[in-house]
């Protein structure tokens, strides 16, 4: 179940919160807003298990602090992934 946007604002909002280890791993790796990588791209530049990539850019796009920013075929699959990156509006 997810929380009610009250809850994560909320959590969001609480002073001297800062970022797991993960998740500002997964940060750093978009320096330029010209940066998109799939989950799969982020767990092989990171060594973190994809269980664990999935989870911290559900986080980051649920905190609206990654975005969503197009689809390319995986290699390994041929499969449509979703490219993730840091949100238009921040980098403009």
């Amino acid at each position: 179940m997810r929380a009610a946007q009250t809850q994560i604002d909320a959590y969001h909002a609480m002073p001297g919160r800062q970022l797991s280890a993960q998740k500002q791993m997964v940060l750093d790796l978009f320096m330029a807003h010209t940066t998109m990588l799939t989950r799969r791209d982020i767990a092989d530049r990171t060594n973190m298990a994809m269980s664990s990539v999935c989870g911290r850019v559900r986080e980051l796009l649920d905190a609206e602090m990654l975005a969503v920013r197009g689809k390319r075929e995986c290699i390994e699959t041929g499969v449509m992934v979703e490219t993730v990156g840091l949100p238009l509006e921040v980098t403009a």
